[in-house]
Formats: structure tokens, C-alpha cells, sequence
């Protein structure tokens, strides 16, 4: 199946339904897109809510418009249904507050908040508050365990161009097909992983060998041949100084090159035509090895190059 007949648009309004029926609408509706969840409603009785989302594989974006209303997950819901992606809540009009971890925080538009459905949260917004929410894979942001809701500034700089995307990426949502969708997503975490950078700045140096390894990467993952030395020697740095401008975000060269060749591996194997091996697809993505490959794939995405495929 061609990537873009998997690639879903659709939208949802509580309108469609009697006013006696727009909470369970509501409930069923979010449910099946967020998966367990808990509901306080302002007002049952007159709620009214509307989303318009974009699916494909793992990536979601939803643009949502609602009455006022709470959400809450507790443990009960996380053991029920074993999900631990991330939530990242931008919004655009109204006040949202988020708590997990005993510790809450208000987001307004400008901003963005990431929460893990790991721990219970509770999620309140205000009358007619608006904004998107995209699912992001477990473990691809930052978040660590009791440090509660993080707030990321997406009014400069680089959450400024992350915003952007996100409202075109929705406003283009009828002309795109799965592949962009996805290579956009991606390219929006990367953005938003940037942004929630610890506070203090790395050194210009730094900042400017960490930028440019990623895009060379990005450029020549699929050579075989590609290491961090090579990488050093071409960006005309010693590879001491590339490893320690990537060790200050968190990585290594050695992961980055892994990373970038298996979600582009990954992207190969839903779009591929079914003549197409797995064995290909791993070589072209840059592998040299197919048993690295699908161990690495298996450590990094859950499931194995074939069950991707089938998927």
C-alpha cells in the first residue's frame, strides 16, 4: 500500500450530534485518539468541541477547539492501556494549566507544554481555549522522571520556526501525503529538542560544530562509509571537538548517524513497493550489516524491519 493511502485527515464537531449525546461523543472521540483518559466536563450538557486531525503510523497532530473542560490520567488508566509517548499541547487561544509530578504550570499561547502519558497528569483548559497537540514517540524529547510538565518557549528563535511549521504543516493538511507528513514531524521534534536545551547556553563554538554535524549527517547518512571521524575531518574539525559539541546535547556522532539511517530506513519500509527486500531497504538507508540493522531497529522502534512493513 502506498504511504499516502495511509495518511488520514479527519475532523470531528460535537455539532454533528443532539446536545444530549456531545459528552459521550466527546469522550469516545478523544479516546480513541489519546487513548485512557479521564473527563470533567464545565458543562455537559452544552459542550461543545471540535478537532481536526492528521494521522500517519506513529504521527498525530490535532488542531482542537472546546468548551471548557478537564482531562486526567490516573495510574489506573496507564496500567490499562501501557502508553508512555509524549503529549506536546501548543496553544493558541486561552489559558491551559497542566499537573504532573505535584507540579503545575500555565501555558498561554507563545508557549508549548510536553507531558509523558507514563505518569498521571491533569490537563484543564478554558472556555473556547484552542491550540494543536502532537504525539511524540516515548523517550524522542526530554523529560525526566518527576521534573513534571516542561514548558517551552515557542514565541523566539527556534520554537518561533517550530510554531510555524506546525500551523502550516495543519493548514496544508488536505495537499500533503504520509511521507511529508512524517519528515515534517520529525523535523519539528528535532526543533523542539533544541528548545528544551538546558537553560545555560553552550559555547558559540560549540553551538556551531553541534549544527553542523547534524546537517552533514542528515546530508550522507546513507553512505556506508560514513563515521565521525570522516564527518571531522570533512566539517574540518578534530573529532575530539565534534564529540564534545555533541556530548553537550546528549549524543554522540556514532548515535546520530544510527538514528538518522534508521528513521530513514524506517520511512523505506512503508513506502516501499512489496518487491523491494528488506535487505535493500537496509543497505540503501546506509547499513552495512543486516543483522546490525534489525537488531538496531528492533532496540530503537520495538518491533522488527518486517513487522514495520507489514504495519
Amino acid at each position: 500500500m502506498a504511504l499516502s493511502e495511509l495518511y488520514l485527515v479527519q475532523e470531528a464537531d460535537t455539532a454533528t450530534v443532539s446536545a444530549r449525546e456531545s459528552a459521550d461523543f466527546w469522550v469516545e472521540h478523544i479516546c480513541r485518539n489519546q487513548g485512557t483518559l479521564r473527563f470533567r466536563f464545565g458543562s455537559a450538557s452544552t459542550f461543545h468541541g471540535k478537532t481536526t486531525a492528521q494521522h500517519y503510523a506513529d504521527y498525530q497532530l490535532i488542531g482542537f477547539r472546546s468548551d471548557s473542560i478537564t482531562y486526567s490520567r490516573t495510574g489506573t488508566d496507564i496500567r490499562r492501556d501501557d502508553d508512555a509517548s509524549l503529549r506536546v499541547v501548543v496553544p493558541t487561544g486561552g489559558a491551559m494549566n497542566f499537573r504532573q509530578d505535584d507540579r503545575t504550570v500555565q501555558v498561554l499561547p507563545g508557549q508549548g507544554v510536553l507531558v509523558t502519558k507514563a505518569r498521571p497528569f491533569d490537563f484543564a483548559q478554558t472556555q473556547n481555549a484552542q491550540g494543536w497537540v502532537m504525539n511524540v514517540p516515548a523517550g524522542a524529547l526530554p523529560l525526566d522522571a518527576g521534573a513534571g510538565p516542561a514548558l517551552i518557549d515557542l514565541g523566539r528563535g527556534l520554537g518561533s520556526v517550530a510554531l510555524g511549521m506546525i500551523g502550516e504543516l495543519s493548514k496544508q493538511r488536505e495537499v500533503v501525503d504520509g511521507l511529508c507528513f512524517a519528515t515534517t514531524c520529525d523535523a519539528m521534534i528535532d526543533l523542539l529538542r533544541l528548545c528544551l536545551r538546558p537553560g545555560e547556553k553552550l559555547p558559540t563554538t560549540l553551538a556551531a560544530v553541534d549544527a553542523a554535524v547534524r546537517d552533514y549527517i542528515r546530508r550522507h547518512a546513507t553512505d556506508p562509509e560514513l563515521t565521525p571521524t570522516l564527518i571531522a575531518h570533512n566539517l574540518g574539525w578534530s573529532l575530539r571537538q565534534v564529540q564534545l559539541a555533541l556530548h553537550s546535547t546528549g549524543t554522540t556522532p556514532s548515535q546520530l548517524i544510527r538514528t538518522e539511517r534508521l528513521n530513514l530506513a524506517r520511512r523505506h519500509l512503508r513506502e516501499a513497493s512489496a518487491d523491494r527486500t528488506v535487505a535493500e531497504i537496509a543497505y540503501a538507508s546506509g547499513f552495512s550489516s543486516l543483522s546490525a540493522f534489525g537488531a538496531s531497529f528492533k532496540g530503537q522502534f520495538g518491533l522488527t524491519p518486517q513487522e514495520a512493513r507489514s504495519r
